[in-house]
């Protein structure tokens, strides 16, 4: 069982000083346990049309894995368990996905455990769980999939401004060992899938998982792909209506990373107002210099040279996510760990992303990690992440407005 406190903090002193953002409350989720004892995916966050922050997570309890839903710093903030009994998640290897939709609905993405014949390594199937009033309550899943004995996993999760659901994920149905990168609309309140559309013929990193966001009939699909010699680059695939065909993918950056091994790490896209297309992302490129990059693209094909978000010695960076508004302010999060702490971290953008303001810290722990971030109705922003604060684990829920006090 997990138990919700709520409190209400401001930012550190130095993420005061980040120019065009003013700190909103704090709450915190107290997950019950000590230490080593709390074993978590990392949280997602949403926000929902009312602009109360949705956060998601799973949690291993006992033998099985459980997706749970909190809204903190709500009358009702007690977290709700997602999966039906003999439901488990498959694993804590990646957050579940999170998405609000404007008519109130909220749509949650999890892969569960599936029976997998003799010299199958992996089997899973990708579920949709749906809440019609707000994530006080979900119903018993959906599967997106159709019934293969294979892997559905390293999903993407987005809502149209139509209310249909986007799905995208990994599997390695065509048999040859290859995987690709697929993508289901669900109509009908997230009750009706129609059926998979491949993304590309080119082969997908199988572990770094497919990133989605969707806008005014624009669907964004960011994967990590992989080139000849191994090499593994970004690529964005855009659809122009609603996510039923998508243009060939475009290669984000020619970082040449080569890499004879997935690197479980991908990267984000948001779409702003204009429908410009915002990409996030971590690469080691030629000279195996951990780093996160940004760029930005007008139609998904040219994109604008790469900008370094992190550079710092010492540091190795790590789950990088972004989020736009819809004026073009942008915010990119991220971990950002040394051989002693672990940060979060930020960076901001007021004038779609040709300018970022220093990082600063977000976190108060020695050990805090995991980080997401969503864009409220309004404009501003959320951000989550887990911090140890000793002897306790908490999701920490962090708001930031955009300009000065309100």
């Amino acid at each position: 069982m997990h138990r919700l406190l709520t409190l209400m903090f401001v930012l550190s002193p130095a993420a005061r000083a980040a120019a065009g953002l003013s700190p909103g409350p704090r709450q915190e989720i107290a997950h019950a346990g000590k230490g080593h004892e709390v074993h978590l995916s990392a949280p997602a966050v949403a926000v929902g049309r009312d602009g109360q922050p949705l956060v998601a997570w799973i949690a291993q309890e006992g033998h099985q894995s459980n997706i749970y839903v909190a809204r903190p710093g709500s009358p009702d903030a007690r977290p709700v368990r997602v999966n039906p009994d003999g439901l488990s998640a498959e694993s804590l290897h990646q957050s579940p996905g999170i998405a609000a939709a404007s008519a109130g609905e909220v749509y949650v993405s999890w892969s569960s455990l599936k029976s997998k014949p003799a010299g199958v390594l992996v089997a899973s199937d990708l579920q949709l769980s749906r809440s019609l009033d707000g994530g006080r309550s979900f119903a018993r899943p959906l599967r997106v999939n159709e019934d293969r004995p294979i892997s559905h996993s390293f999903e993407g999760l987005a809502v149209g401004p139509d209310g249909t659901v986007l799905v995208s994920w990994i599997d390695t149905r065509e048999g040859d060992g290859r995987p690709r990168s697929y993508l289901s609309r669900i109509a009908d309140r997230g009750s009706k899938v129609e059926p998979a559309l491949k993304l590309d013929d080119g082969e997908t990193c199988v572990c770094c998982r497919i990133d989605l966001a969707a806008g005014d009939g624009l669907v964004a699909a960011l994967w990590r792909k992989v080139f000849p010699g191994n090499v593994r680059d970004m690529v964005l695939g855009l659809s122009r209506d609603g996510g039923r065909s998508f243009a060939p993918p475009a290669r984000v950056s020619v970082d040449g990373w080569k890499i004879a091994a997935c690197p479980h790490r991908g990267g984000r896209v948001a779409l702003d107002g204009r429908g410009h297309a915002h990409v996030a992302w971590y690469t080691e490129g030629r000279d195996e210099t951990p780093r996160v990059l940004y760029a930005t693209s007008p139609d998904g094909r040219a994109f604008t040279p790469p900008l370094p978000i992190t550079g710092a010695a010492g540091s190795v960076p790590d789950h990088v996510r972004l989020a736009v508004n819809r004026a073009g302010a942008v915010v990119v999060v991220w971990e950002d760990s040394t051989a002693v702490r672990r940060r979060v971290k930020l960076r901001l953008s007021i004038d779609g992303g040709k300018v970022f303001a220093e990082a600063q810290s977000l976190s108060t722990a020695i050990k805090a990690y995991a980080p997401d971030v969503a864009v409220t109705p309004t404009g501003d922003f959320v951000v989550v992440g887990h911090e140890e604060q000793f002897p306790l684990t908490k999701t920490v829920v962090q708001a930031l407005r955009v300009g000065p006090p309100r």
